[in-house]
């Protein structure tokens, strides 16, 4: 699916904003525009774009990468996301080469976010992190987040990550990185029928969002949650299911 199809379909589905990721899209001028009036032509914000910083994506079709200096490809993609108008980045985690500590791991993502964040701020565009990688709990997500301490740099909870790393803490983890959320993935997992008398709707079956929501909330979290999918279900029906789910929840709650 490209791009215009993946517009077409999430216009179908009523979605009202979107994450881009740098894979999915080539990062010419000419498709940019295109791309842009595309989504402003169905009334879809640009909510937020994602990028692997230590990756640059020579082909989207077929998908062709090569090794890439992530504070050039980091600065590269906030004038990206700034032209399409999106107000949030995910910077995915970076690996140091060669042997390294956890540590070395958490300072070098300090030290390539401090200098890429003036950019980011002078644009106006928020950075985030996601509980994934080598970065899967909350302790050390936000050991990364305080060794940068701007209010332009926080986090993006990965539910579905925390419930897979550890189920009897992710909600705890949750609890611990939504004062900072930038924005969040509300992944599906496995979903099912649920009834209300006689009528009956799709929900999550391993995940709690209410819980989730109230968590948000809570923290004063108003803020998007982008969809993904990851179960045994051909996503063709299961993203449709979890965006009805997710809709249904988030009008239900007080």
């Amino acid at each position: 699916m490209n791009i215009d199809s993946f517009l077409d379909r999430m216009y179908d589905l009523g979605v009202e904003g979107v994450e881009i990721l740098d894979r999915h899209i080539p990062s010419d001028k000419e498709t940019l525009r295109r791309v842009k009036r595309k989504a402003l032509k169905l009334g879809i914000e640009i909510a937020a774009v994602t990028i692997s910083p230590s990756s640059e994506i020579l082909s989207v079709y077929p998908l062709k990468l090569i090794k890439a200096d992530p504070v050039k490809k980091i600065k590269k993609w906030i004038e990206i996301a700034s032209f399409l108008g999106a107000p949030a980045m995910r910077v995915d985690v970076i690996r140091p080469e060669g042997e390294a500590t956890l540590e070395d791991a958490i300072q070098l993502n300090i030290d390539v976010i401090k200098k890429v964040l003036p950019v980011a701020i002078e644009k106006g565009i928020a950075i985030g992190m996601e509980n994934h990688s080598i970065f899967r709990s909350a302790d050390l997500v936000l050991k990364v987040v305080r060794g940068v301490d701007s209010e332009w740099y926080g986090t993006v909870p990965d539910v579905g990550n925390f419930v897979l790393e550890n189920k009897e803490k992710a909600y705890e983890n949750i609890e611990k990185v939504a004062p900072c959320a930038i924005f969040c993935h509300a992944k599906t997992l496995k979903l099912g029928l649920g009834w209300d008398g006689l009528s009956s709707y799709w929900e999550e079956k391993i995940i709690d969002y209410r819980k989730v929501m109230e968590i948000f909330k809570r923290h004063g979290f108003n803020g998007y949650m982008s969809q993904e999918y990851e179960g045994r279900e051909d996503e063709e029906t299961a993203v449709p299911k979890g965006h009805e789910f997710l809709t249904r929840l988030i009008r239900q709650m007080p």
